[in-house]
C-alpha cells in the first residue's frame, strides 16, 4: 500500500500543511501533455474531484469555508500551492481548487477539491492580461529613436531586438511608375519616411519581457533547456511586428518648462510658483483705481513663448489646467536661430478659482534646447475710453529635453498574453512543462518526445487487462491563420480561393474536419522590383487599418538583401526632399528566413517566394507537424490501454515523453492515470512508427 500526502500552502504563513484524507479514498492524477485526441492543445496533471473529511485540521487549513460568516475565509477565487507526494517522495507539484463543502445535521462533513499540474496555472499567472498592460522592460525600451537610428536598422548587416520592416500603413508604395508618382520610393520628392514605420520586435524578446512580468523564466533547466526558442534560427529569426494603430505616432517625451524669476509683476492675480514651475491664477481685479480714475477690465491673455536655435526638431506645446490637459500645438523647430513659437493661449473670461493652476510642457522625440518665456496682459479702460496696461512676465531657464527613447511596449498589438503564447505553441508545434512552476522548457514536441528515455515496463503489467483501439483519425485538417484585410491578400485570396498561408491538410481517411487556427494574421509581402520586397497594412480601397498581431522573419540577420539594377530612397525628415539616402542593400523582412542555404518559410504549406521567387518546401507542416502526424496516421498505429502496477521508484520518475516498452515493443505515452493509493496505472499508448 502506498502512503500518500498531499500539501496545501498557508496564503498568510507560507507554510505547508498537510491534509487529513479518507482512508478508503481513491485518489486518482491524468497526466497527458499532447492527447492526439485533441492535437491542437497540450495538456498538464490533473486529478478527478476527490473529497478529504472535515477535520480539526482539514478546517484549520480551509478556515471553516463552509461557515461564511467568518471574515478570514479560505479563498476560492485562487488556486493555492500544493504538491503529493507517495512513500514520502514527491510526485507532482501544483495547485488546490476548493470545490465544495458538504454539511450534515448541520455539521461539516467534508470539502471537496481538486489538484491541477504546474502548466494548468500557467493561464492563471497570465490572469488575462494583454501584451499591452505588461510592465515597462528597459531592455527593450532604450531604443534611441532618431531618423538615423531607424536608418540604421534598415541598413545594418547585423540585426538586432527592435527592427523597422518596409511594411506601409500609409501609401501604396511603388516603384519607378509615372502615373502614381506620390508613392514613388525611389522618387527623391516622395521617399520612404522614417516615422511611416512601425517597429518589430524579436519574439524571444517579447518573451522575455513576459518572464520579467510573471517572475518565470521559460530557458528551462540544465538538463532540460529549451533549445528550439533559444538557439534554433527558425524561432530567433522571428519577429513580432509592433503595429496598434493604422498609422505610427511616436509618443513624445514629456518635458516641464522650469520657470526661475518673474518680472513685470504689476498685474496682480498671476504667481508662478518657482518650486513647483506651476502658474497659479487668483483673481485679476475687475476693476483698478489709477489717479481717482476708474478703470474696467476690458481683456486679459497670456502666452507661452518657446525659444530654440536646433533646427528640423518635431515638438508639440501643451498646456495642462489642474492636470488635465486644455491645449496642444505640434510644430517643428526651423533654420532660424532663436525661433518664436507662441502657442496664442487665451486664459481669460475662464472663471479660475484660487486654487487653479497651469502647466506648461515640451513634448520632443529628440533632445532639443530651448528657453520659455510666459507673459500675461490685461487691458483696463475709463469711462471716455483711455486705456492702462498691466504685465506680468516669467523667464526660464535653459532647458534640453533627454535624449528620446522610443517605449516599444506601447506598441504591442491588442492580444492577451496567453493566446499570444498558445499561438506560439500551435505555430511550432511546441510543448511546454515544468516541475516547479518557474522554469518552463519550451521545445518542440518531436524533440520533447525525442529527449525521452526507454523505460521497460513489462514485468509490472497486468496481463488480463489489453484492449487495442483505433486513433481517431479526421478527413481534413485546417491550417488557418486570421484573415488579413491587407490588399494582397485580398488579391491572393482572389485568386487561388484559400488564405494565404494557410493550409487544407487532407488525409484520406474518414472522420471529422479539425481545424488549428494561430490568433495571428500572415502579410503577404510585394516584390517591387529586383529583391525589393515591402509589405502594405492597406485595404483594397487603400484605406488604413490596423492588423491582427503579425509574426515575421528577418530574411538573413547577418546581412542585407542587395539591390542589384534598383534602389529607394529614405528621408530622415518629416516633410520635403531634403535628409535622403539612397539605398542599395537593406534588410528583409517577409515570411521567409535563410539558413545555412536553406530557406524556411512561416506559411503552413508550399510557398512561393515573393523575394527570391523560389519555391519553399520547408512551411511549418512539413518542420513541425508531417513527423508527428505521419506517426498518428499510420495505418499501424493504434492506441493501446493496458493496466499496470508500478512501485514507487518508477511513478516518481516516469515522465511523459518516456518510451514505455512492453515485450520489445516501444510506445509513446498518450495518457496515463495514477491511482495513487494503489500505484495502479491505467495507460492509454501509441505505437511509435515515427522514423
Amino acid at each position: 500500500m502506498i502512503t500518500v500526502a498531499i500539501y496545501i500552502k498557508d496564503v498568510d504563513t507560507l507554510d505547508y500543511n498537510r491534509i487529513d484524507l479518507f482512508d478508503d479514498e481513491k485518489i486518482s492524477v491524468t497526466s497527458s501533455i499532447q492527447n492526439i485526441n485533441d492535437i491542437s492543445k497540450t495538456f498538464t496533471d490533473f486529478s478527478q474531484t476527490f473529497t478529504v473529511p472535515a477535520s480539526k485540521q482539514n478546517n484549520k487549513i480551509f478556515r471553516h469555508w463552509y461557515d461564511n460568516s467568518n471574515d478570514v475565509p479560505f479563498s476560492t477565487l485562487v488556486k493555492s500551492d500544493a504538491y503529493i507526494e507517495i512513500d514520502t517522495i514527491t510526485f507532482r507539484k501544483g495547485k488546490i481548487q476548493l470545490e465544495s463543502a458538504n454539511l450534515e445535521d448541520g455539521q461539516a462533513k467534508d470539502y471537496s477539491i481538486t489538484f491541477i499540474g504546474i502548466l494548468g496555472n500557467l493561464k492563471d499567472k497570465f490572469a488575462g492580461k494583454f501584451l499591452k498592460d505588461l510592465i515597462l522592460n528597459t531592455t527593450y525600451d532604450y531604443f534611441n529613436y532618431t531618423p538615423a537610428n531607424v536608418l540604421s536598422r534598415i541598413t545594418t548587416a547585423t540585426s538586432s531586438d527592435i527592427m523597422f520592416p518596409l511594411i506601409s500603413s500609409d501609401r501604396y508604395w511603388n516603384y519607378g511608375s509615372a502615373v502614381d508618382l506620390v508613392n514613388d520610393i525611389n522618387s527623391s520628392t516622395y521617399p520612404i519616411r522614417y516615422n511611416e514605420l512601425f517597429p518589430a520586435l524579436k519574439l524571444r524578446a517579447v518573451l522575455n519581457i513576459i518572464e520579467t512580468e510573471f517572475g518565470i523564466n521559460f530557458d528551462g533547466t540544465a538538463t532540460e533547456p529549451s533549445n528550439f526558442i533559444n538557439t534554433d534560427l527558425r524561432f530567433t529569426n522571428s519577429y513580432l511586428y509592433m503595429k496598434n494603430a493604422e498609422t505610427f505616432v511616436a509618443i513624445k517625451n514629456q518635458t516641464k518648462n522650469d520657470f526661475t524669476t518673474e518680472s513685470a509683476t504689476n498685474l496682480t492675480g498671476f504667481d508662478i510658483d518657482l518650486a513647483t514651475d506651476k502658474l497659479l491664477i487668483n483673481f485679476i481685479p475687475s476693476s483698478i483705481v489709477v489717479s481717482s480714475v476708474t478703470y474696467n477690465l476690458q481683456a486679459r491673455s497670456a502666452r507661452i513663448s518657446i525659444t530654440t536655435s536646433t533646427p528640423g526638431i518635431v515638438f508639440t506645446l501643451s498646456v495642462f489646467k489642474n492636470g488635465k490637459k486644455i491645449y496642444e500645438s505640434a510644430e517643428e523647430t526651423s533654420t532660424v536661430s532663436g525661433l518664436f513659437f507662441n502657442g496664442g493661449i487665451y486664459l481669460g473670461s475662464d472663471n479660475n478659482s484660487s486654487t487653479d493652476y497651469y502647466e506648461f510642457y515640451v513634448n520632443t522625440t529628440a533632445s532639443m534646447t530651448f528657453t520659455s518665456f510666459f507673459s500675461a496682459q490685461a487691458i483696463y479702460i475709463d469711462s471716455i475710453g483711455n486705456q492702462i496696461y498691466r504685465y506680468y512676465t516669467a523667464n526660464g531657464v535653459a532647458q534640453t529635453t533627454p535624449t528620446y527613447f522610443l517605449p516599444i511596449k506601447s506598441y504591442f498589438p491588442e492580444i492577451k498574453v496567453e493566446d499570444f503564447f498558445s499561438g506560439l505553441l500551435k505555430m511550432f508545434n511546441l510543448t511546454c512543462f515544468s516541475s516547479d512552476g518557474i522554469n518552463y522548457t519550451v521545445e518542440q514536441l518531436e524533440t520533447y518526445y525525442g529527449n525521452g528515455n526507454d523505460v521497460d515496463i513489462t514485468k509490472y503489467v497486468i496481463q488480463d487487462k489489453k484492449a487495442l483501439n483505433r486513433v481517431k483519425t479526421y478527413k481534413k485538417i485546417n491550417f488557418e491563420y486570421e484573415k488579413s484585410e491587407s490588399l494582397v491578400n485580398v488579391g491572393f485570396n482572389s485568386a487561388n480561393g484559400v488564405e494565404y498561408g494557410s493550409l487544407l491538410y487532407n488525409t484520406n481517411n474518414d472522420g471529422d474536419e479539425y481545424f488549428i487556427k494561430l490568433p495571428f494574421e500572415d502579410l503577404n509581402f510585394n516584390n517591387l522590383q529586383d529583391k525589393l520586397q515591402v509589405g502594405y497594412a492597406l485595404k483594397t480601397d487603400l484605406q488604413k487599418y490596423t492588423p491582427k498581431p503579425i509574426i515575421l522573419y528577418d530574411y538573413d540577420p547577418t546581412a542585407l538583401t542587395t539591390l542589384t539594377s534598383t534602389n529607394f530612397k529614405f528621408s530622415t525628415a518629416l516633410t520635403g526632399s531634403g535628409s535622403n539616402t539612397t539605398v542599395t542593400a537593406y534588410k528583409a523582412f517577409g515570411q521567409e528566413t535563410l539558413i545555412s542555404g536553406l530557406t524556411y518559410g512561416l506559411n503552413f504549406g508550399t510557398q512561393e517566394s515573393t523575394l527570391t521567387n523560389e519555391i519553399i518546401e520547408n512551411g511549418l507542416y512539413k518542420q513541425y507537424y508531417e513527423n508527428y502526424f505521419n506517426n498518428i496516421f499510420n495505418f499501424k498505429a493504434r492506441l493501446v490501454k493496458v493496466s499496470a502496477i508500478l512501485p514507487t521508484s518508477v511513478l516518481t520518475t516516469l515522465k511523459l515523453n518516456d518510451n514505455v516498452i512492453i515485450r520489445d515493443t516501444k510506445y509513446l505515452i498518450n495518457t496515463f492515470t495514477t491511482d495513487l493509493t494503489t500505484g495502479e496505472v491505467q495507460f492509454e499508448l501509441l505505437t511509435d512508427q515515427r522514423l
